[in-house]
């Protein structure tokens, strides 16, 4: 089922932190740009202003984009200039403004030197030259002067704005102005500490790429959390504390529209908690010692013990290129849902098996002849 707009708004609304502080250190690299204190409270204006954004997103119901055909998605990452153009669009001009506006002495407008440096079109690539057509950056800048955003050197209200000449272009917030700071800052977050890993800090309003320290993982955790019911939080708690005190280490990925928690041992990843547009909130375990642990799953509920003895592997391709492919061989998959509680116990005991035949296969390893122990 394709996804909407609405729905990608919704997602992507869930993923901007709720828990912010009202202080933190900020990088030196920023510090040129504004004071700290105003860095922290334009960063809590641009998540008002993202939240709004999605709202908007989500009520108006002309706004569509149509996905190149074919393309059936069963990853967790979101392709934004495949499958939403018109959100890629509007993420690259705020990019385009945030990295390039020129803030004013007052903090109260960014200037953007000329039509070309506003209207690059941003990917992956940070290097690309491609430019929005100027039918898709109109309709764009009027859907952000809907959600606030003023756009002074273009006439907006005429049916075919004449950009040939425009020099420069002054951007305003008037509902409050210190967002301009923070949408700054995190454009050139984004241009400058983005990685494979992390590759949308502007539009989750990723504040930690900003904090003069390392993201501890709980934090990240606590906001993941955040939508649950307070049972269902507790049991993601509850695992991920466990698995840390039995020696696995949790790495996390934030892609766009989506975030994964990774618990490995010895470095082989055997779970993950997961959230994307695509797929939902899911608990993924890769287990591949079952057959060590037989007798411990025959004591499992007849539904654990199908999926199990049915296995993982990787499911018939649908269609053929990219994106295609349904990930049948990332593991047993479960909703991260209420249903879960019924079998926690279960999960837990199976996981913990997997670990103990792990440590037990790196216990029994003989060492080569002539290495010293």
């Amino acid at each position: 089922m394709e996804k909407t707009m609405g729905d990608m708004a919704k997602c992507l609304k869930q993923l901007i932190p709720v828990n912010i502080p009202e202080t933190y250190t900020i990088k030196s690299m920023f510090k040129d740009i504004s004071e700290e204190e105003d860095i922290r409270k334009g960063v809590l204006a641009f998540r008002e202003f993202l939240y709004g954004f999605c709202d908007r997103l989500i009520a108006d119901n002309s706004l569509c984009d149509i996905p190149k055909k074919g393309k059936n998605k069963f990853s967790d990452e979101t392709t934004l200039t495949v499958e939403f153009p018109f959100l890629n669009n509007i993420k690259s001009i705020l990019l385009n403004i945030g990295q390039h506006g020129i803030l004013s002495e007052k903090c109260d407008s960014l200037l953007v030197n000329g039509w070309e440096m506003l209207s690059l079109k941003r990917s992956l690539n940070k290097n690309s030259t491609t430019k929005i057509s100027v039918p898709q950056m109109i309709k764009s800048m009027r859907f952000l002067t809907e959600c606030g955003i003023d756009f002074d050197g273009i006439d907006l209200s005429v049916k075919k704005p004449d950009v040939s000449k425009i020099e420069a272009i002054r951007i305003t917030y008037p509902d409050n102005h210190i967002m301009l700071t923070g949408l700054k800052v995190l454009g050139i977050a984004q241009n400058e500490l983005s990685s494979r890993k992390n590759d949308d800090i502007l539009m989750r309003c990723d504040y930690r790429m900003l904090k003069n320290e390392d993201t501890q993982v709980d934090s990240i955790m606590k906001d993941f959390v955040y939508p649950f019911s307070v049972p269902l939080q507790e049991f993601v708690l509850k695992f991920h504390g466990h698995y840390l005190e039995s020696g696995m280490k949790c790495n996390v990925e934030l892609g766009f529209m989506c975030i994964h928690f990774i618990y490995s041992y010895k470095g082989k990843a055997i779970w993950r908690f997961s959230t994307s547009l695509h797929n939902g909130y899911r608990m993924i375990l890769k287990t591949k010692n079952t057959s060590k642990y037989a007798d411990v799953i025959e004591k499992f509920p007849e539904s654990v013990r199908e999926k199990i003895f049915k296995g993982y592997g990787c499911d018939r391709k649908n269609g053929t290129g990219h994106g295609n492919c349904q990930k049948g061989c990332e593991g047993f998959r479960f909703s991260l849902n209420e249903s879960l509680l019924d079998i926690s116990q279960e999960l837990e005991i199976w996981l913990d098996s997997e670990l103990a035949s792990m440590q037990k296969n790196k216990k029994g390893q003989k060492t080569p002849h002539g290495t010293k122990v």
